[in-house]
């Protein structure tokens, strides 16, 4: 018997949709935001939220009228109406807002597992990456929760079956995905500041 080709007969059960996006021509940006969300951080006290021990912005930051958050909210309203067209039913149309905050974590800090109530996706720009630390393999990951409760019995790191999604950020990356899902940032321990913009749409 010749072997079986199986891929026309996978159904998608439950998938849950991430979408992993790298922004192009991103450093001038970049480096405008990183001065900017610094800045704001020395003047402004910031919410208590998820984060542990480093600072999250007011939740108006993509309101602001500085340049780079401008160019940003553009860069995400762009984002989000295609999200949209991709993800609904033919002819559907959706009137929505984005929300969203600048987050620094230093050595140590870290974002504890939470979720995003009342929207419908969820997101983070990264402004700057995330170095490997030599004995710290975790260090500044972001990490979605598996939703399935059961999937965390799976070890097999190599099969698609893991119940682990971790995400090593590059500058100008940015994950998407529903505001449901459970995640979480490791402790950072790397050098400098670990530098994000993250938001909410709200349909």
């Amino acid at each position: 018997m010749s072997s079986l080709d199986l891929s026309d007969n996978i159904l998608p059960v439950f998938v849950t949709p991430v979408v992993n996006y790298l922004w192009p021509n991103s450093d001038d940006l970049n480096a405008e935001l990183r001065d900017y969300i610094l800045e704001c951080e020395k003047s402004e006290k910031g919410l208590n939220k998820s984060v542990v021990g480093g600072w999250h912005s007011e939740l108006d930051m993509l309101a602001r009228d500085a340049a780079p958050i401008a160019q940003l909210r553009e860069r995400l309203w762009l984002f989000t109406q295609a999200l949209l067209k991709q993800f609904s039913q033919p002819g559907e149309n959706f009137n929505f807002r984005i929300e969203g905050w600048g987050n620094v974590l230093r050595h140590g800090q870290y974002h504890s597992m939470h979720a995003h109530p009342n929207a419908t996706w969820s997101g983070c720009y990264y402004v700057n990456g995330n170095d490997d630390v030599e004995d710290q393999p975790f260090s500044g990951r972001f990490e979605l929760i598996d939703p399935r409760p059961a999937a965390s019995l799976n070890y097999a790191e190599s099969s698609n079956l893991y119940g682990r999604f971790l995400l090593n950020p590059n500058p100008g990356q940015m994950i998407v995905f529903p505001s449901w899902m459970q995640h979480q940032v490791h402790p950072y321990f790397g050098e400098g500041e670990r530098i994000t913009v993250a938001f909410n749409v709200l349909l």
